[in-house]
């Protein structure tokens, strides 16, 4: 992971893990995104505040009550924003996510301490120095649960008011920290309130997410939540890698079959197919009855689409052997046959009125269709294509020059090696 590219399979992984690490309930639940986030805000506020504190340091510390201290006060808050950086730089995505409540946690509670360090160091003379106890429930207010927030704001009056109680020449101590907790309280209030606003929309997205990978593929759903569905929606094109599968004898099969038996086996096949096409990232293009229409390369591009292509559907030849023994041992006459397909297509969002979908067209779609239908039980067929871009990785034997609906010649088609 890096900071300025908090995503892929591996973040999403991370997020998809439950929110049970360690003082999991002391702290909200975060994207890691956000988290990262959260982390380099913090690390500029610590960094910015060192920073120019150290400049003005150096001029007042002949005033400060330890001038020494009051300098290295600073240099303390800067370097405590550099190594808040390195926590997210240096530990893998999970170790950050997991250790995200422990680490706030800890961080808060050092702040309170080291900025009474300092707001002493400063001394009376210096007393607007106190404006940077307010960073720690700043912070505590929007990513800690509520009662860990007070607690938090609670050790920082606590601090605040140790201060005034050892070190004389504070004028009016009482109204200087009442004037600091009436800050600290409106603080926590505000960000308490932007907090939860964020646990709503971060729940509606996340349910917003859950329906929209329910009927739409996850690449297409991703590009809509991310706002990217008006470029998506535009006719382009690209050049895409189609897999096509269907079942061989199921018509047959439901001619006599029972509908709970119907269901029961399409339900097999999809899970099993569907699978596949969930972990090679595949966008899924269409399914109805027992046919399955998938590609790679769009909407988010891709060199080697023929080569994800052409893996999936081995795999598939594998997973599906066994779903067959099954369904031949029940006494169904089942099998399954893959066509797969290399080239450009248009795609683009087509329908009507309460119901559009994403969709290529070209034809390379029907090829990968065609070469489907001819593909014998248990068979992957790919076309000329697919076969230049893959076969120094994955052998396959031309089988023969095939006449297909809708094409003047013969097509040349390969069958991949198992």
């Amino acid at each position: 992971m890096r900071f300025w590219d908090v995503s892929g399979p591996e973040v999403e992984a991370a997020d998809a893990e439950p929110w049970d690490m360690p003082l999991a309930k002391v702290m909200r639940p975060f994207a890691t995104r956000s988290l990262v986030n959260l982390v380099l805000a913090g690390s500029l506020l610590f960094s910015l505040s060192g920073l120019s504190g150290l400049l003005l340091a150096t001029g007042t510390r002949s005033v400060a009550a330890d001038g020494s201290d009051w300098v290295a006060f600073h240099v303390l808050a800067t370097l405590t924003g550099v190594s808040m950086v390195l926590f997210v730089l240096a530990l893998p995505v999970r170790v950050v996510r997991r250790a995200a409540p422990t680490y706030t946690l800890a961080l808060l509670t050092y702040t309170a301490v080291a900025v009474t360090w300092g707001v002493a160091s400063a001394g009376p003379s210096l007393a607007f120095a106190v404006v940077a106890y307010i960073q720690g429930p700043l912070f505590a207010f929007y990513m800690l649960r509520l009662p860990w927030a007070v607690a938090d704001a609670a050790l920082v009056l606590g601090c605040f008011a140790w201060v005034l109680a050892v070190q004389d020449g504070w004028e009016s101590p009482v109204e200087t920290w009442l004037f600091l907790a009436a800050n600290v309280i409106g603080t926590g209030v505000v960000m308490g309130l932007i907090g939860a606003r964020a646990d709503a929309l971060a729940a509606s997205e996340r349910g917003a997410k859950l329906v929209l990978r329910r009927f739409l593929s996850k690449q297409v759903a991703d590009h809509v939540l991310t706002g990217e569905s008006t470029e998506l929606a535009k006719p382009h094109r690209a050049r895409i890698a189609v897999f096509f599968c269907d079942l061989r004898g199921f018509t047959a099969f439901t001619n006599h079959a029972e509908p709970e038996e119907v269901v029961d086996v399409l339900d097999q096949y999809y899970r099993a197919v569907g699978g596949l096409l969930q972990r090679y990232d595949a966008t899924v293009g269409d399914y109805a009855g027992d046919g399955i229409m998938a590609y790679f390369g769009d909407p988010v591009p891709r060199d080697d689409a023929a080569a994800a292509a052409v893996e999936m559907a081995r795999e598939v030849t594998v997973v599906m052997a066994g779903v067959v023994a099954d369904w031949q041992h029940r006494g169904y006459d089942l099998h399954f046959g893959v066509g797969v397909a290399y080239g450009y297509a248009t795609l683009g969002v087509v329908g009507f009125d309460g119901r559009f979908d994403y969709k290529p067209v070209g034809g390379v779609m029907n090829l990968a269709a065609r070469l489907c239908a001819k593909a014998e039980a248990g068979q992957v067929l790919l076309d000329q294509a697919t076969y230049a871009a893959t076969y120094e990785r994955f052998p396959s034997t031309h089988v023969a020059d095939l006449e297909l609906k809708g094409y003047a010649g013969e097509v040349r088609a390969y069958s991949l090696g198992r």
